[in-house]
């Protein structure tokens, strides 16, 4: 690969993504990052890679890969506008920045918006992402090349999935670390030791979605495999239900939808007049 990488903002997101390139062998003679404070500057120039002050000079490699707040996204678009180059291609990781935010600010067609997910940091993350514009053979291999150091990646030809994606895989690790850390509390309720609770709650789980990656058949025949007629599993499962396990779930993921909603609509709101 003789292409650069630039990393316009390089918070933890992006230092998963400079790391798993340098793993793969990517030259870190082309990398560049830039951030705003001077002792992280010190911290990325550290791993070897090229890192600056300059947020435009990021912005002049080949892929741009756009990593800061969504408060502060237009702020540095239009800070970087000229710099970036009409054939590069740019990836945003921005929490609800839209394509068409990123081509109107930037004045740039090519653009792909992608959520990546907090396990990327361990190389086991899912990403999904979309794109705007005519991807070429050499593009959709320069993204899979920057996503795929960081786990799995699915391309959606619908934007608004990349939202879904938000609440869903990005959100995510956050619900299931809340449902892991009640599940090894209950079992110190009834007794089971902590450091016991807590390997035995984490072997169950990683044990059961693998079972469920290994199964074409639906998620209800595993649970019915279970669950006995007037079992442990049965009354069980019958809390949940009373409790609105379920309806609980879909309320908390929808809020985290609605929120991303949100902040692409204050995003597109904030975009200067046409």
């Amino acid at each position: 690969m003789s292409w650069t990488i630039g990393f316009v903002g390089a918070g933890v997101m992006a230092e998963t993504m400079i790391s798993g390139l340098l793993a793969e062998g990517f030259e870190p003679g082309r990398i560049l990052a830039s951030h705003r404070r001077a002792d992280r500057v010190a911290e990325l120039s550290a791993l070897g890679v090229s890192a600056t002050l300059d947020n435009r000079v990021a912005a002049a490699a080949d892929v741009v890969v756009i990593s800061v707040k969504p408060q502060t996204l237009l702020g540095v678009l239009a800070e970087v506008k000229g710099a970036v180059r009409p054939d590069a291609l740019v990836v945003s990781i921005v929490a609800g920045a839209r394509l068409r935010v990123l081509q109107v600010v930037l004045g740039h067609h090519k653009v792909v918006r992608c959520m990546p997910n907090l396990p990327c940091r361990i190389r086991r993350g899912m990403t999904v992402w979309c794109a705007a514009g005519e991807l070429g053979d050499g593009d959709r291999a320069r993204v899979a090349a920057v996503l795929g150091v960081m786990g799995k990646h699915i391309e959606v030809q619908d934007e608004g999935h990349v939202d879904r994606a938000t609440a869903v895989n990005g959100t995510g690790p956050a619900i299931v670390a809340h449902f892991v850390k009640a599940f090894i509390e209950a079992a110190g309720y009834i007794g089971e030791p902590r450091g016991v609770a807590r390997e035995t709650v984490l072997e169950t789980m990683l044990g059961t979605a693998e079972m469920i990656l290994q199964n074409e058949g639906h998620i209800a025949e595993l649970i019915d495999e279970v669950t006995s007629p007037g079992g442990t599993t049965s009354r069980a499962l019958q809390v949940l239900k009373n409790g609105r396990f379920s309806a609980v779930l879909t309320e908390s993921v929808d809020a985290a939808y609605q929120r991303t909603r949100e902040l692409g609509d204050a995003l597109e709101a904030a975009l200067p007049p046409a």
